[in-house]
């Protein structure tokens, strides 16, 4: 990964390369974890981290299975998303790159990691679940004695990767506090739909399909009233006094997709607008900026995805 700190401050860590693993014994944030090579090799394990505002983020690889045994933070939160190909066995659980790992505070993680086995770990204040359990009732994970595994749906797995990509590497454009705001919040959203399958039942018939629409289109007007302000799925729950459960049930019945994606379209389609009208006196970065798009590329490429043409296309014809 490349420098972050221009956004995470002195929290940030160079990365490094583990040869020893009573190097790593401590390394990993929020644990205290014993560790035993299992198989003979020279091992070779890279670890980047980073930590602000009770969050810390480590990204880690291993070239050899290795044993491990160990209490996690007895204050935080953790949850583990595994690189392509990983495989483990967590507390008797077998567990694969489709699934996440969440542990409540203080409890043991014991078990063994594959050969080329990657993973990021997140490690946060309960306020986190505690906020998303009164409104998505997650007593199963917030009460588990040891670790959960869940499978989330892929969309939902993807749109957290990226979010965990996007706080992990350089911003483009440095906006202080302001970026990792948005980041965050970015996060949250992510995580929060990822745990939102964890309570959503296999099959519910909707029978308040009124109720959902206008619960819905009163949300989307609470997102289009907060455009330029890092809005978390969270936050819209509260105002709309509502679960995420239901929250997502009602977009996904009246407008065909997750709040969190909806309110990543208003955003484009709010950029392209004010592409559209100004003329050409404007530019791409600052229009994607102030809707909070902080890397310039993966905006591109989400623009793109949605308008068939490049912003700076869009923009050039404005001034035409």
């Amino acid at each position: 990964m490349g420098q972050a700190s221009n956004i995470l401050g002195d929290g940030y860590q160079p990365p490094a390369r583990f040869h020893d693993l009573d190097e790593v014994n401590h390394a990993v944030s929020g644990s205290n974890l014993e560790f035993l090579q299992l198989k003979s090799g020279k091992l070779d394990i890279s670890l980047d981290q980073m930590s602000f505002d009770g969050l810390s983020v480590d990204v880690g690889t291993a070239n050899l299975p290795i044993r491990a045994v160990g209490e996690l933070d007895p204050a935080r939160f953790s949850i583990a998303v595994f690189a392509n190909g990983a495989q483990a066995m967590w507390n008797g659980n077998p567990i694969d790159d489709s699934q996440l790992l969440v542990c409540p505070p203080g409890v043991e993680l014991n078990g063994y990691l594959s050969p080329v086995y990657g993973w990021t770990s997140l490690v946060f204040r309960p306020e986190w679940i505690e906020s998303l359990e009164q409104i998505m009732l997650l007593t199963n994970v917030t009460h588990a004695s040891s670790g959960s595994s869940f499978r989330p749906t892929p969309t939902k797995l993807t749109d957290l990767r990226q979010a965990i990509t996007n706080l992990v590497r350089p911003v483009e454009f440095p906006l202080g506090s302001l970026a990792e705001e948005w980041l965050m919040t970015d996060l949250r959203n992510a995580l929060g739909a990822v745990l939102s399958d964890t309570d959503v039942p296999t099959a519910k018939v909707m029978t308040q399909a009124r109720g959902h629409f206008m619960t819905a289109k009163r949300a989307e007007c609470y997102m289009r009233e907060r455009m330029t302000e890092p809005l978390s799925v969270d936050d819209l729950c509260v105002a709309m006094n509502t679960s995420r459960r239901y929250l997502e049930y009602a977009f996904s019945e009246a407008f065909g997709t997750s709040p969190s994606r909806y309110l990543r379209l208003l955003r484009l389609h709010e950029v392209r607008s004010k592409l559209k009208a100004s003329g050409g006196q404007t530019t791409v970065t600052n229009e994607a900026l102030s809707l909070g798009f902080n890397h310039l590329s993966l905006f591109t490429t989400q623009y793109k995805s949605v308008f068939d043409e490049c912003p700076s296309l869009t923009l050039a014809r404005a001034g035409t």
